[in-house]
């Protein structure tokens, strides 16, 4: 006989009893910040960030881990006491200064390339093709199926000819470097530099599924005693983030819950 599933509150009491050993790891759009028809008009809520304010003077850890630039994920959550990953995990904010993983700098002019070109060949279609550096991204959530389909397509085809690695996500494809950088490695990068007992990450799209799997893998490992995958559902989610989910929420609202339950004595 199956026995019902712990609730939110008993899912976090470790977090709320310890936060001085706690990480709270998340991503930003989609999950802190509804999504917006383009990058750039993407906000997050007032009383969320005050939540990650308040979060981050009493957690060991507050950490927004983004597919955005890194200084745009800085922006967008606007707070000192957050530590930023971009680039889904290429750059890290270090004192002021965003730093790209060394393997992935040789790729810059292949990233380049394809940036360019999509520019030319989807933006008259009505694509938005973001300048991110280290990575590209073509937008068609404003684009008729048939636009999208072929902004897909392109991506594909010219980014195996450079040599990138291509994901496709909510109304966005992007092409990145074929190194080992994802959401993954800046968990990982993060809970071996800060050590917590315990992290939790909160996502919505097919890249943090990566950082689920590496939450599981620490733990399996012994760096982490407990861990939290907290799924975002939405309508053009994955199915893996509620497949893969220890806890799932629905949209930017369910979020806010989370992190009250979390900011709660």
């Amino acid at each position: 006989m199956e026995t019902d599933r712990p609730s939110e509150k008993e899912l976090l009491r470790g977090w709320r009893e310890d936060p001085g050993s706690s990480a709270i790891l998340t991503d930003i759009d989609g999950t802190l910040a509804p999504i917006a028809p383009t990058p750039d008009a993407a906000r997050v809520p007032g009383e969320i960030r005050e939540l990650l304010e308040r979060l981050s003077r009493r957690y060991l850890l507050v950490a927004g881990i983004s597919g955005r630039k890194t200084e745009e994920a800085r922006e967008l959550i606007g707070l000192d006491g957050v530590v930023y990953f971009g680039n889904h995990g290429f750059e890290k904010l270090v004192d002021g200064r965003v730093e790209i993983i060394p393997e992935a700098r040789p790729y810059l002019e292949r990233v380049r390339e394809l940036e360019e070109m999509a520019r030319r060949e989807l933006g008259p279609l009505g694509a938005f093709v973001e300048e991110k550096g280290i990575t590209a991204s073509v937008h068609y959530r404003n684009v008729p199926r048939e636009v999208g389909e072929r902004c897909v397509d392109f991506v594909r085809r010219e980014g195996e000819r450079l040599g990138l690695r291509v994901t496709v996500g909510r109304g966005v494809v992007e092409a990145r470097p074929p190194v080992r950088a994802d959401k993954g490695t800046a968990v990982r990068a993060l809970v071996e530099e800060y050590r917590p007992r315990r992290a939790l990450f909160m996502g919505d799209d097919t890249t943090d599924l990566d950082a689920f799997r590496e939450l599981e893998r620490l733990r399996e490992e012994g760096l982490l005693e407990e861990m939290l995958r907290v799924g975002v559902a939405s309508e053009e989610g994955p199915p893996g983030i509620v497949a893969e989910a220890d806890l799932t929420v629905e949209g930017v609202e369910g979020v806010a819950d989370v992190l009250r339950e979390l900011a709660s004595p």
